[in-house]
């Protein structure tokens, strides 16, 4: 600790984290220096992903307009088929498929600051979160132990990844968590002579943590609520209850807009864009409540053979080196609680809280069958199990660290050094070399996906609807996109667009003329519509007009 002066002390490993810090801001920060800075640059290409497009996209729009949706005219003819994927179109208005949260908060910041700092949000956002882990890890362990796991958790894979594709909620949700979690721990600690304004003031801030890590993961309210009445339950005494109902006030004044603008967009407070049929619609309410339950608390069921599959994908498979050393990490944990010489309360309660909640998220997510990649066998740090893990992923980091500073004593620090050293190797070939989703590998796909937007924009019309399956965040919003056509409805509707002169195009993989004339007799010319010869040719995608037969 660095004194300066007679009253102020500094931390020497807040210094050098925060010094850090500023490093990593950089280095998270690697892809946001390749997108445009507003919607008027030309070909206005988005991200490499529909989510991220869609957060993007609708974070401007909340900067300018203050509600993420908008009315597409298109829409009226299409019977709302005109949206890219992670959109929908509810009552005519086009609106975000999932939580309003992020949109909301990097819009509300660009009203201040500008839109053209949206993507480098996250990436600062993450640096601070870290922060305060560091603060958080300090307060339930100690001061080294809380130095070596921020340390690490620069480094983490997961934690770099989604800092760097920084347009997805998870490491924005898992920071807000961080520093709502911090303040309340220094709640149940106690608050010591502080004034009664400032004890309120840690209160409040818990309030507004808490609501910002659910207005961007609400899903997440399920676990979340349950550990901060755990631990609310365990500390009960050195709570007051008076300041308890302020900082949930403050909580659901701060979560608020979600609730108007979900009544707004989808009609209900508690709506979003995508539904897990939770109505209670039966009369067997015993029934329907179980349901209701299972819904609420298991929503992709329950498949204990494709958890193990997916927690044995995500963690030895993808991640050898950190799961390893994690269950060596744990081994030598568990032995300091078995020994009565060594057992300390809050390293049980640590490691318990842990255990629980994170066996709760492997199971909550294992049981989805998701595969992001266009191989659904493929286990790469770009499926969303690797974001929706996060938490497990960085939370085991201060067993590491505290097993280096309980085992290792006065050479804890430099061993940390050397580990960090190997580690940040390692992390750097996952993050940023893997040839399937690196972010190497994402910008230069990005550099790709800019040439072919831009002769696309310049050979359609400013009124042109492509459909573009996969390909829908790099024409959008550039050009309207229609996902795929799925049904015969979906055909007569891309009819009525072209009757009613709103150019269609057809993008996808190249097609030989045997396959285009399939195609055609077998989907397009049933339904009134023909895929033309192709307008642009690529390296193995083409851009085909459609007409009407």
């Amino acid at each position: 600790m660095l004194k300066i002066g007679k009253k102020i002390e500094v931390e020497w490993q807040l210094i050098a984290l925060f010094l850090l810090g500023l490093i990593f801001f950089l280095v998270y920060s690697f892809l946001a220096f390749k997108l445009p800075l507003s919607w008027t640059d030309n070909p206005k290409l988005v991200l490499n992903s529909p989510d991220e497009t869609s957060n993007l996209f609708f974070s401007h729009l909340y900067a300018y307009q203050s509600v993420p949706q908008f009315k597409d005219v298109a829409n009226e003819i299409a019977g709302g088929l005109v949206a890219p994927r992670s959109m929908r179109v509810i009552n005519g208005q086009t609106a975000p498929a999932s939580f309003l949260g992020l949109p909301i908060i990097y819009g509300f910041i660009a009203k201040i600051i500008g839109v053209g700092f949206i993507p480098f949000l996250t990436p600062a956002i993450a640096v601070i979160g870290l922060l305060f882990f560091y603060l958080l890890i300090k307060e339930i362990f100690n001061k080294e132990t809380a130095f070596i796991a921020a340390l690490l958790g620069f480094i983490l894979p997961a934690y770099w990844y989604y800092s760097t594709k920084g347009l997805f909620p998870n490491v924005a949700f898992v920071s807000f968590f961080i520093i709502a979690l911090y303040f309340f721990i220094k709640i149940i600690k106690g608050l010591g002579t502080l004034k009664p304004f400032w004890q309120l003031a840690y209160y409040g801030l818990a309030g507004v943590f808490l609501a910002l890590t659910l207005m961007v993961r609400t899903s997440e309210i399920v676990w979340i609520i349950p550990l901060f009445v755990i631990l609310a339950a365990i500390h009960w005494r050195r709570l007051r209850l008076d300041y308890l109902f302020f900082a949930l006030i403050v909580c659901l004044l701060v979560f608020s807009p979600v609730f108007f603008i979900n009544q707004r967009i989808y009609g209900s407070p508690l709506s979003i864009g995508y539904s897990l049929a939770l109505e209670l619609k039966d009369k067997n309410l015993l029934e329907q409540g179980v349901t209701f339950l299972e819904k609420m608390f298991l929503p992709f069921g329950f498949n204990l053979g494709l958890i193990f599959k997916n927690l044995f994908n995500y963690t030895f498979k993808l991640f050898p080196l950190w799961t390893g050393l994690s269950l060596m990490m744990v081994a030598l944990y568990l032995l300091t609680l078995f020994s009565p010489l060594t057992f300390r309360k809050k390293n049980t309660l640590y490691l318990a809280l842990y255990g629980l909640f994170s066996a709760y998220l492997v199971i909550y997510y294992g049981s989805w069958p998701i595969w992001d990649n266009p191989d659904p066998n493929a286990v790469t740090i770009g499926t969303s199990f690797v974001r929706y893990w996060l938490l497990p992923y960085l939370f085991i980091l201060p067993i590491w660290a505290w097993v280096f500073s309980f085992y290792l004593k006065k050479i804890k620090y430099p061993l940390a050094v050397i580990l960090f050293g190997v580690l940040a190797v390692n992390a750097f070939q996952l993050v940023m070399l893997d040839k399937s989703e690196g972010i190497f590998k994402v910008r230069q796909n990005l550099e790709e996906y800019q040439q072919i937007a831009a002769q696309v924009v310049v050979a359609t019309e400013t009124n042109a609807v492509i459909i573009s399956e996969r390909m829908d965040k790099v024409f959008f919003p550039a050009r309207r996109v229609i996902y795929k056509l799925n049904q015969p409805a979906d055909y007569q509707n891309a009819k009525k667009l072209l009757e009613n002169d709103y150019p269609v195009y057809y993008f996808n993989f190249t097609l030989n003329d045997e396959t285009l004339r399939q195609l055609n007799e077998n989907f397009y010319e049933p339904q009134g519509l023909k895929v033309n010869q192709s307008l642009l040719d690529f390296k193995n995608q083409s851009l085909y007009p459609i007409g009407l037969k």
